[in-house]
C-alpha cells in the first residue's frame, strides 16, 4: 500500500467497498495494520493498493480518518480506481 506516494509495510488490511440504492457511486474504506511507523496526519490522501492475490491494484482518494502507529483507517473520498463492471458488493 502507498499513501501519497509513501510505501506503508503491512502485516494485513481489509478494503470494504459497498454498493448503494440511493447513489451510483461506490462507499470505501480501508482499514490497515502496519509494522510500527510514525501515525499519519488526519488530511486527504491518495491510497494505492495492490491485491497480491488477485493481481490487481486499487487506488483513489482518501481521508485519513485515524491513525495510530500500527492501525489506519481510510475512508474513501471519490472513485476506486481498478473496480470492474462485473464486481458484486453487498
Amino acid at each position: 500500500m502507498w499513501v501519497d506516494d509513501n510505501e506503508l509495510p503491512l502485516m494485513s488490511a481489509d478494503l470494504v467497498v459497498v454498493r448503494r440504492e440511493e447513489s451510483e457511486q461506490l462507499d470505501w474504506e480501508c482499514v490497515a495494520v502496519t509494522v510500527r511507523t510514525t501515525p499519519l496526519p488526519q488530511s486527504p490522501c491518495r491510497l494505492v493498493m495492490d491485491d497480491l492475490f488477485s493481481d490487481r491494484q486499487f487506488h483513489g482518494e482518501a481521508l485519513v480518518v485515524r491513525s495510530d502507529e500500527q492501525r489506519h483507517v481510510f475512508r474513501g473520498g471519490g472513485i476506486l480506481g481498478g473496480i470492474t463492471a462485473t464486481d458484486e458488493f453487498g
